[in-house]
């Protein structure tokens, strides 16, 4: 059976979030900010034509978020994972193999369905995520990965198409591809699109007629795929089909404000690692390896001083518990007095799951467990709210590596605080 892939993207998605939840930012000028307020990490339509770029720092638009010209939010996690979560969940709808790629973005497989229903089961996607959710997104169909995400290329940037488009047929594939820059291709960054000029590559279609043997001695493997993918040739497979543990977890983060205390910096650590560990828990997947590291701030006249270290156990696990009595020593070895630690890292690296597992030839353990009282733990942070339940060394107040977050919205739905209210009018 011809593989069938539909990508389907949200739309300026942190965006998008704020605006399910504040009607009065729809049409307005809207971005949200990266971690600690710093630059503009997501634009509405509205502020890309006032000239705005990706990454503006804050401080450049300060006027005009005074003057009300813009609005800006900051990054509203909890938010914007749960509401992934609902985007995912009701892809789910339509098919049973579903693709997470990114917080916004995920393949829907579609094989089996006739080719001539295609374009209005896109358009049913699109409008049952606009219904239950109120996010936006484009949608796009094709025979590959690198063609629905062209695809969906040109539902986003071509308003006839209504956000839908049916990529399935070779004329249409070519008639696009013959359109489309080079660098919109997936997986061809600025560095390589300068280089396919250079040899009178312009286009998506002249690269889709390129021998796949020549580009692979010219350029690589990875964009030979990528050749072959535009050739209708399907390379790229699912995420379950992959073999080996490729995977890592890492949470780490800039700092609101320099952290100069060593136990400001433990608490830090841990806060992180518990969020890794929990990630891992999720995945069902457990993990022998991992890293700690700290950063100074690259950017103030100072001396700088960064660091990291490998921590190992002798089998893997998921317990958070495994990995907080490592930190401390870890950290004490590393630690510099004098600095002004502006980010700090934790990663779990050699990941493995039950079937992938290889006991010590010494130890007792015959297969990974997960924990009883992790899952309790997990179980009762996702009832009540992240961080109900977390460790102690995490500490119980507010901490200076905690983010700046001073246009934060509410958390309207993981936090029954900030559930939104609705009264009867008089």
């Amino acid at each position: 059976m011809k593989p069938v892939i539909a990508l389907c993207d949200a739309n300026s998605f942190y965006c998008s979030c704020e605006r399910v939840f504040d009607p009065t930012l729809i049409g307005r000028p809207l971005g949200v900010l990266s971690n600690n307020d710093g630059c503009i990490v997501a634009r509405t339509p509205e502020l890309k034509a006032l000239g705005v770029a990706m990454g503006t720092p804050a401080f450049k638009v300060r006027d005009w978020l005074e003057q009300g010209v813009i609005d800006l939010r900051s990054s509203n996690y909890a938010l914007y994972g749960d509401m992934s979560s609902r985007f995912m969940t009701v892809l789910e709808q339509f098919s049973p193999k579903v693709e997470v790629y990114s917080i916004d973005e995920a393949f829907v497989d579609l094989a089996g369905f006739p080719a001539d229903q295609l374009q209005g089961i896109g358009a049913d996607i699109k409008q049952r995520v606009q219904q239950w959710t109120g996010l936006p997104i484009g949608v796009g169909i094709s025979t590959t990965k690198t063609l629905a995400k062209l695809a969906n290329y040109a539902a986003k940037h071509y308003p006839a198409t209504g956000g839908v488009v049916d990529l399935t047929d070779p004329v249409r594939q070519q008639r696009l591809m013959d359109i489309t820059p080079v660098q919109e291709v997936w997986g061809v960054g600025n560095r390589i699109a300068k280089r396919l000029e250079q040899q009178g590559i312009r286009t998506a279609g002249a690269l889709s007629r390129c021998k796949p043997a020549w580009i692979r001695k010219t350029f690589s493997i990875v964009l030979e795929r990528t050749v072959c993918e535009l050739q209708g040739e399907s390379c790229i497979p699912w995420e379950e089909e992959t073999t080996g543990n490729k995977h890592q977890i890492i949470c780490s983060r800039s700092f609101g404000q320099a952290v100069t205390a060593f136990d400001d910096l433990h608490a830090a650590l841990v806060s992180f690692a518990s969020r890794a560990c929990e990630k891992l828990r999720t995945q069902g997947k457990f993990a022998r390896e991992a890293m700690i590291l700290i950063r100074t701030d690259p950017f103030r006249d100072a001396p700088q001083y960064n660091a990291n270290l490998s921590l190992s156990l002798p089998e893997p696990t998921c317990d958070t518990r495994r990995w907080l009595q490592l930190i401390r020593p870890g950290l004490e070895k590393i630690y510099r007095e004098g600095f002004g630690y502006r980010k700090a890292g934790f990663m779990l690296v050699d990941l493995c799951d039950g079937a992938g597992f290889q006991a010590d030839l010494w130890s007792a353990q015959v297969l990974p467990e997960m924990p009883a009282m992790m899952q309790v733990v997990d179980a009762i942070n996702r009832r009540y709210g992240k961080r109900t339940l977390k460790p102690a060394a995490a500490g119980l107040t507010e901490r200076p590596w905690h983010m700046a977050r001073k246009l934060l919205s509410p958390r309207y739905t993981t936090c029954w605080e900030d559930v939104m209210k609705v009264g009867a009018g008089r």
